[in-house]
């Protein structure tokens, strides 16, 4: 009989974090539910993030790195532009969530209700990317009022509690990207 890997990587780590959380919900992560889910000893888990926030801070860290590298990919069509931020996240924004979108969101929710690192971390990402929208903007304001109304779509989408059609999601969006578009940025932006 085999014993139990010792080591993991961790996109198998994050894997069997999300399995856990989805088939037992947050109440039922645990450091020994991940390893047997992984198939590692425990204490290859507790060496990679000590506890079960650990685990959880670990999962919202990847979770938004795999959005920041769709965000980045994006990013690159309006390098030099003037609101380069705000118009990316707009365009990234394109594609309506998928329902296994809205189930990684309403997991990473409850994280957060249940870790306060979590939510520092997810303070943290969106605290940045106000202050880059403000910095590279020649109307900071008005460019944050379109950052809320971004949010604020998708929210509704991503939380379930509303899904625009096609055609009224073009529009919200087209919309927006006009606002962005509409400022001239700032002078000398500080990306």
């Amino acid at each position: 009989m085999m014993g139990r890997k010792r080591t993991i990587d961790r996109e198998e780590l994050m894997g069997a974090v999300e399995a856990v959380v989805r088939r037992d919900g947050i109440g039922g992560l645990s450091i020994d539910a991940v390893a047997k889910e992984a198939g590692v000893s425990k204490s290859s888990v507790v060496y990679d993030c000590e506890t079960k926030a650990g685990l959880l801070a670990a999962f919202t860290r990847h979770q938004l790195a795999q959005h920041r590298a769709k965000f980045d990919a994006t990013a690159l069509r309006f390098a030099g532009q003037p609101n380069a931020c705000l118009k990316s996240l707009i365009e990234t924004f394109r594609t309506a969530p998928t329902d296994e979108d809205v189930a990684m969101a309403l997991l990473l929710s409850v994280g957060m209700g249940a870790n306060s690192e979590c939510r520092d971390i997810m303070r943290t990402e969106m605290r940045m990317d106000a202050e880059r929208i403000r910095a590279e903007a020649a109307d900071p304001q008005r460019m944050l009022r379109t950052l809320l109304t971004l949010h604020g779509m998708a929210f509704l989408e991503f939380y379930d509690l509303h899904r625009f059609d096609e055609s009224s999601r073009t529009t919200l969006l087209d919309d927006l990207m006009a606002i962005a578009e509409s400022d001239e940025g700032a002078p000398n932006p500080q990306t």
